[in-house]
C-alpha cells in the first residue's frame, strides 16, 4: 500500500520539483499572466469538462458543495474558539487554518491516489474554497467584502454554468467536451510547477515561533479530515466523494494565503513557514486515509 502510495505522489513531487527548478534556472514561470491562465482559463475548463463528464444529478453537485461548505465552516468556527483561547490573531490566522490548498496541490493529489473517476469531484469541492479564499480570507484579513470579487471569479462562474447545463439537462456537442478537454489538460501541470515555484521562492524570515508553527501545522490536516470524517456521512457521500472530501479538507495551507498576508501586512513570516510545515503532515495525513479508506 505504500509502495503504491509512493507510485501515485511521484509525479505530483516531479513536477512541482520541476517547477522549482525552472524557476531558478530560467524566466519561463515568473510572467503573472501564466498562473492567471491557468485560474481564468484552465481550472474552469478542467471543472467544466469533469461536472458534465461526471453526468452528476444536480442534487448529487448541491451535496458537494454543501459538504465542503459545512467543513469549511465547522473548521473556522473551531479555529476561531481556538484562536481566542490562545491569543493568536484571529484576523490573519483563521483564514490560513481554515482555507486548505485545494486547487494547485489538493486537485493533483486526488487525482494520482483516486483516479479520474475522483477529479470532477475534487475540482467541485475546490470550487468552494476558491470562493472562500476571496469571502473569509480577504473579508476577515481586509475587514470588508465585496460580491463583485465572486462574480469576477471563473472557477465560481464555471460552476454555474455547469449546474444550468445539468438542471436544463443541456448537453454540450462533441466538439465542445473535446476543447474543454485539451484546454483542462494544461491546468494540473502547471499547477504543480507555479507550486513548485511558489514554495521554492517563500521567505521564512526569523520567526522563532517555531513551536506554535509547529503545532498549527499539525492541526491544519488534522482538523480539516476530521471535520470532513463527520460531514461525509451526514450529508450523505458516497465512499469514493467522502474520501476525496477528505483529502481535500487535509492539505496544507494555501500558497494564496500568503499572498494575502502579504497584501495585507500580516505575518508573512509566518504564514510562509506554516505552508512548508503543513505540506509534510498533510501529505501524511492523506497517506493515512488513503490506507484507512481505500475505496479501490
Amino acid at each position: 500500500m505504500l509502495h503504491a502510495f509512493i507510485q501515485a505522489m511521484l509525479p505530483v513531487f516531479l513536477l512541482a520539483g520541476l517547477g522549482a527548478l525552472l524557476s531558478h534556472k530560467t524566466t519561463w514561470l515568473d510572467n503573472p499572466a501564466l498562473a492567471a491562465l491557468v485560474t481564468n482559463i484552465g481550472l474552469p475548463a478542467l471543472l467544466l469538462h469533469s461536472v458534465l463528464k461526471m453526468e452528476l444529478a444536480l442534487a448529487g453537485m448541491a451535496q458537494l458543495l454543501l459538504a465542503m461548505a459545512a467543513s469549511l465552516a465547522a473548521v473556522a468556527l473551531v479555529t476561531w474558539g481556538v484562536l481566542r483561547l490562545t491569543g493568536h490573531s484571529v484576523r490573519y490566522y483563521l483564514p490560513v487554518l481554515t482555507n486548505p490548498n485545494t486547487g494547485n496541490l489538493g486537485i493533483p493529489v486526488v487525482y494520482a491516489l483516486l483516479g479520474e473517476q475522483a477529479l470532477g469531484i475534487a475540482v467541485i469541492i475546490s470550487s468552494v474554497v476558491t470562493i472562500s479564499h476571496f469571502t473569509l480570507g480577504v473579508g476577515v484579513m481586509s475587514g470588508r467584502f465585496s460580491g463583485r470579487q465572486i462574480m469576477r471569479n471563473a472557477p465560481a462562474l464555471a460552476l454555474l454554468l455547469g449546474a444550468l447545463l445539468l438542471g436544463l439537462q443541456i448537453e454540450l456537442p462533441d466538439f465542445a467536451m473535446h476543447s474543454l478537454d485539451m484546454l483542462g489538460g494544461i491546468t494540473l501541470p502547471l499547477m504543480l510547477m507555479l507550486l513548485g515555484r511558489s514554495l521554492s521562492h517563500l521567505r521564512l524570515g526569523g520567526s522563532t515561533r517555531w513551536g506554535m508553527l509547529a503545532a498549527m501545522a499539525l492541526y491544519r490536516p488534522l482538523i480539516g479530515a476530521g471535520v470532513a470524517s463527520l460531514m461525509a456521512p451526514l450529508f450523505g457521500l458516497d465512499d469514493l466523494a467522502g474520501l476525496t472530501l477528505m483529502m481535500q479538507c487535509a492539505m496544507p495551507t494555501a500558497v494564496i494565503s500568503y499572498i494575502l498576508v502579504t497584501r495585507y501586512q500580516g505575518p508573512v513570516d509566518e504564514t510562509a513557514a506554516l505552508i512548508v510545515l503543513s505540506l509534510p503532515t498533510s501529505l501524511l495525513t492523506v497517506a493515512a486515509l488513503n490506507m484507512l479508506c481505500n475505496v479501490g
